[in-house]
């Protein structure tokens, strides 16, 4: 029996791999077995009521401790990776706290380290200073032949990694999202192979990462493949659920989340009295669609009776982080499909949502302005606009970006009355993100995960 691990520390993990082809690929060889590591029991317990064969096994990770040499590394590894995104947080972070020493040195010093040599030197370091025997218990109790990690930007499965390359064994990173590589700070340690959602990542990969280009595999992204076989449930029952009227053209705002303060609530607000007075035209339903990373504060739902919304998720802390204390359910990523298949446009701030609904041909509209004055150590949604994968996708001519109040209400209706303008560049936006339209890329990465198992 062949044994792989599997880290599943971040929803994102869970969606991209147990909710996908990934998994069932993987187990249709009979002498596999999967070990999913988990943050805690209570994790455990929620997938194995789901993910229950026989072959999958669940083993909670021990908690792990940043000290010494390994903090000094995940410090150092901000500083080689010098990106738009990474030079604009950090001056977010300065607008926010005023801190010039801290900013001017610490973009002087990403000025000076994030180079290749830099890089190189910096993961031999890294191999050679820093030790740690937490997961090592693992691997004597399971002999692994592979390693499969979803986020190698967070430190537990450095440390998996680093344990399985101390020990011989074969190991597969999945860069798990289309930010992460230009955001996260340099992968500390490289995996055997890396396997990526398309050619942007990979380019990243080798500019930024000095990541070999025949370390790199391209298997498109699997948490879109329901989108090519997904049959819509009708239109008057998705309708009748959501308490909204099938007769009338749906609009879904999908929220940037807390982290931008009350952006959010003022633009439910707007587009709700522009609904209403029909400034978009006549015919119109609102449907709010929060982001599972997020709480929503039910006061403020409270003072709007009116508000339709989904608040998909099972979150499992009681505050905000970073998209790791959540999942959604099958049946949730089905409700998602549904929504985008029966909207007739998306209007967000800059939002994964965005390339959803270019994958099903919906127009697409980015909010480019705020209605309230600029507040020092609140961030600013529309500076998210400036982060290096979100101009790819603007250049793509899948979105448009409204500047004004006028310039939404004019696209809005633009879209409702042609929903076949900008459809080349949503088609664009949807290839270049998604590399493969054919539905397969679950099946892709698992097949190629169990080549490689196989080599």
């Amino acid at each position: 029996m062949k044994t792989i691990f599997i880290t599943i520390f971040e929803g994102i993990e869970s969606k991209n791999i147990l909710r996908t082809a990934i998994l069932p690929v993987l187990l249709s060889r009979a002498d596999v077995r999967v070990v999913l590591f988990v943050k805690d029991a209570a994790r455990a317990a929620y997938h194995a009521r789901e993910f229950h064969d026989p072959r999958i096994l669940y083993e909670v990770a021990e908690p792990l401790c940043v000290s010494g040499p390994d903090a000094l590394f995940v410090r150092l590894k901000f500083l080689l990776l010098n990106t738009k995104t990474t030079r604009l947080r950090r001056r977010m972070r300065y607008e926010e706290d005023g801190g010039k020493v801290s900013y001017f040195s610490a973009s002087l010093l990403q000025y000076l380290l994030a180079r290749p040599w830099a890089v190189h030197l910096a993961r031999v370091l890294d191999r050679a200073l820093v030790h740690s025997e937490t997961y090592g218990g693992y691997f004597e109790k399971y002999h692994p032949e592979l390693l499969l990690c979803a986020n190698l930007f967070d430190e537990p499965e450095v440390h998996f990694l680093r344990e399985a390359k101390r020990r011989g064994v074969a190991v597969v990173g999945l860069i798990n999202s289309w930010d992460k590589a230009t955001s996260r700070g340099m992968l500390r340690l490289l995996p055997d192979r890396l396997v990526v959602f398309n050619g942007y990542l990979r380019d990243d990969l080798l500019r930024y990462h000095a990541v070999p280009a025949d370390k790199i595999f391209i298997g498109g992204i699997p948490q879109y493949d329901q989108y090519f076989s997904f049959r819509p449930e009708s239109r008057s029952e998705f309708f009748r659920r959501l308490g909204l009227d099938a007769r009338q053209r749906l609009i879904v705002y999908s929220p940037i989340g807390s982290i931008c303060g009350t952006a959010d609530w003022d633009i439910i607000d707007m587009i709700e009295q522009y609904r209403r007075e029909g400034a978009f035209g006549d015919g119109m339903e609102l449907l709010v669609r929060f982001p599972p990373n997020d709480f929503v504060d039910q006061k403020e739902i409270k003072k709007r009776p009116w508000l339709r919304y989904q608040h998909p998720g099972v979150r499992f802390s009681e505050a905000r982080g970073t998209g790791i204390d959540w999942d959604m359910t099958f049946p949730e990523l089905e409700e998602l499909a549904n929504t985008l298949f029966h909207m007739s446009m998306v209007i967000c701030y800059a939002s994964s949502i965005s390339v959803d609904a270019a994958v099903i041909d919906r127009p697409v509209i980015n909010i480019g302005f705020e209605l309230r004055p600029r507040v020092k150590g609140v961030k600013s949604p529309v500076q998210f606009y400036r982060q290096t994968h979100y101009e790819k996708a603007l250049a793509t001519g899948g979105i448009h970006l409204a500047h004004t109040r006028e310039d939404l209400v004019e696209w809005v209706r633009q879209y409702l009355a042609h929903p076949e303008c900008d459809r080349e560049g949503r088609r664009r936006l949807a290839t270049e993100q998604c590399a493969f339209l054919d539905g397969k890329s679950g099946e892709r990465i698992g097949a190629f995960i169990l080549d490689f198992l196989a080599a």
